[in-house]
């Protein structure tokens, strides 16, 4: 077999070098036992979106379907359906065991990373992901660099990634069965950008939120992954505590604060080599966008309404990645809206304002508990209040749903009230 290989190889007119056929030999073989035949992915086009659990008690082994491979892919294409909807529209893509796919970005924010990349790199002759996965980060990020090269420990992993990248026409990339860390560190190459998304979850699997509890450990080396290139992007957990991470790594030009459909999905946190000025603070919630720096925030005065007429008024509630962020006082400067409270975290307006970044409300009314007993289903929302949502449900008798939307929050004056708005 070995020799059979080889006579391809010299007729091919590639390496002839004992050690560079082995080397292939060894990584190709296992990649060819996972290629799908064609019965394979008729069934798998055929069961798309069936419960896979059911579907085990139908499926088994025969000489051409290979019914835990088979159940695998079907289950691997229903998730990547939501993240990379791409990628399932071709029939050849191989999809790896559940953790890679669940711990992979969305096209959205593998898309935003992508962004980034492009404002800052001025020439893309090269970039690294030191952590692969299941490679949708790299997949975007690496589109108009000359090169790209992919570092994966898992080997199972990494050819299923090799492979797909083919399907895909991705030709400017390079595959390393390889420890990233250990790449970076021993490489001679400058890289315009390094990527790095630590795993966050400890040896119990247990989910970790420090940045000196994931792992590889990025605070033992840092300045390695400056050193050898013009950024180097961070992907942390939304959970992270952005003081902290500020005060622990080098060099941090811009911190990304990305969600999607209002939920925090990542934290982003861009090094350059050489910077040493204020970092800029970026917010995105699918189109919303908003920027600062943090000194803005802290020096500025916000500005309260101290009124209690809500009358044909506007309320609004800042979208997850501004409250990640704590930009709070700066709204009231940046849009004409006006703080209820220091803690209440909702703001108001005479009039609609489009651009804010965030849900908008036109007011119904304001009051007391006893002013909604009316109300059966509502969603409400609770704003530096006193009582628990849950409790306050009770409270009211409502359940959760329908078109009213209810704020249990306190006004400037120290005044509890539930605002209840209509939304925009």
């Amino acid at each position: 077999m070995f020799s059979i290989l080889n006579k391809s190889l010299l007729t091919n007119g590639k390496d002839k070098n004992i050690n560079g056929v082995c080397k292939i030999f060894i990584f190709l073989l296992p990649l060819r036992q996972k290629m799908l035949t064609e019965t394979e992915k008729n069934l798998i086009t055929k069961y798309a979106g069936c419960d896979v659990n059911t579907l085990a008690l139908k499926l088994h082994d025969t000489n051409e379907i290979r019914s835990k491979l088979v159940l695998q892919q079907i289950a691997g294409r229903e998730l990547m359906q939501k993240k990379m909807p791409l990628w399932t529209q071709n029939p050849d893509i191989i999809y790896p065991v559940h953790l890679p796919i669940e711990q992979c970005s969305s096209m959205f924010t593998a898309d935003y990373k992508r962004k980034i990349a492009e404002r800052l790199v001025k020439n893309f002759l090269s970039f690294t992901d030191l952590t692969g996965g299941f490679g949708v980060d790299f997949f975007a990020i690496s589109e108009h660099f000359q090169k790209a090269v992919y570092n994966e420990r898992n080997t199972d992993l990494c050819e299923i990634v090799r492979h797909n990248f083919k399907v895909l026409n991705r030709m400017n990339s390079e595959f390393f069965n390889a420890d990233g860390v250990s790449f970076i560190q021993n490489t001679e190459e400058h890289f315009n950008l390094i990527f790095i998304d630590p795993a966050r979850r400890n040896s119990d699997g247990k989910k970790t939120v420090k940045i000196e509890d994931c792992e590889p450990d990025i605070l033992e080396f840092q300045d390695v992954m400056i050193e050898k290139s013009d950024f180097v992007m961070i992907k942390l957990s939304p959970m992270i505590d952005l003081s902290d991470c500020l005060s622990k790594l080098h060099n941090v030009r811009e911190i990304h604060i990305v969600a999607t459909s209002n939920e925090c999905k990542e934290c982003l946190i861009v090094l350059e080599k050489g910077f040493s000025s204020e970092p800029k603070i970026f917010t995105v919630n699918d189109g919303q966008r908003f920027e600062f720096w943090m000194s803005d925030e802290r020096e500025c005065t916000a500005e309260f309404y101290d009124g209690k007429d809500f009358d044909g008024k506007f309320l609004f509630e800042p979208n997850a990645a501004v409250m990640k962020s704590g930009a709070f006082k700066i709204l009231t400067k940046a849009f004409p809206v006006k703080k209820l409270h220091p803690s209440s975290h909702l703001y108001v307006s005479e009039r609609d304002v489009c651009d804010f970044p965030g849900r908008r409300f036109k007011i119904v009314k304001t009051g007391s508990v006893k002013d909604f007993r009316d109300i059966k289903t509502a969603n409400l929302a609770v704003r530096n209040f006193p009582e628990k949502a849950d409790v306050l449900k009770k409270k009211l008798k409502i359940k959760d749903g329908g078109n009213i939307f209810l704020f249990a929050t306190t006004l400037k004056t120290g005044e509890k009230v539930i605002i209840q708005g209509e939304k925009i």
